[in-house]
């Protein structure tokens, strides 16, 4: 039993948010280690253009609207802290895809002959 998840729910959650992650990387035929990596840049690459956004939409609130700006915040740091914790699960999720199934698959390499 783990002092941080004595039941197990967030071991189960992280399970099923694998399988889903792992299904849909089956379903787009991502089968190459390369294709799964560029898939975490991509996220990664997305995940910071939102941030910025973000960022941009907090000092527009900032110099137009400034009694708005706390629930604005608000709704900001709550998204990027969504989108942060989202990207760095699909980031552990492929990962884990790429050493499970792609390296599962991958040929073992050949020991050289000796003569």
């Amino acid at each position: 039993m783990k002092l941080n998840d004595p039941f197990g729910r967030m071991e189960r959650r992280h399970q099923i948010g694998y399988e889903t992650v792992r299904d849909s990387l089956h379903r787009n035929r991502i089968y190459t280690e390369e294709l799964a990596r560029k898939i975490i840049r991509d996220t990664k690459m997305r995940a910071l253009k939102f941030v910025v956004g973000a960022g941009a939409l907090l000092l527009l609130t900032y110099l137009l609207l400034p009694s708005f700006l706390i629930g604005v915040g608000a709704v900001v740091v709550l998204a990027g802290v969504w989108v942060v914790t989202w990207t760095v699960n699909g980031e552990r999720y492929v990962k884990r895809y790429i050493e499970e199934e792609l390296s599962a698959t991958r040929p073992e390499p050949k020991p050289a002959a000796t003569e």
